[in-house]
């Protein structure tokens, strides 16, 4: 069912004028009294939404590399050397003798 057309008011001038929708500005007088455009609130909120969703997964992915087993960084050691000994700092080259201080003198 079509309606019959309706009353409208400037709200500037007060001119009343028939139709079926509002116009968007005044025929008498030319005021445009449509919604001004603001601050869009809700673009923000949805790429906050985004950022988080992208940030949770970036930072969930690199917890789940380090939970998996060896860190990434010491994978390609322990797979480069898998059946040589164990080499710590200052062992072997020292001529098979620990070591020593003089904090470690007998005498003391």
């Amino acid at each position: 069912m079509a309606s019959g057309p309706k009353m409208f008011t400037c709200p500037r001038c007060r001119h009343r004028y028939l139709g079926h929708d509002p116009l968007p500005d005044c025929p008498r007088c030319g005021y445009d009294y449509r919604g001004k455009e603001g601050f869009r609130w809700d673009v923000v909120v949805y790429l906050l939404s985004i950022v988080a969703l992208v940030s949770y997964l970036l930072v969930a992915s690199h917890y789940r590399g380090v939970m998996g087993g060896v860190a990434p960084t010491q994978r390609s050691a322990v797979m480069s050397n898998d059946n040589a000994p164990e080499k710590l700092p200052g062992s072997g080259s020292a001529g098979g003798r620990p070591f020593q201080s003089p904090y470690h003198e007998p005498a003391r």
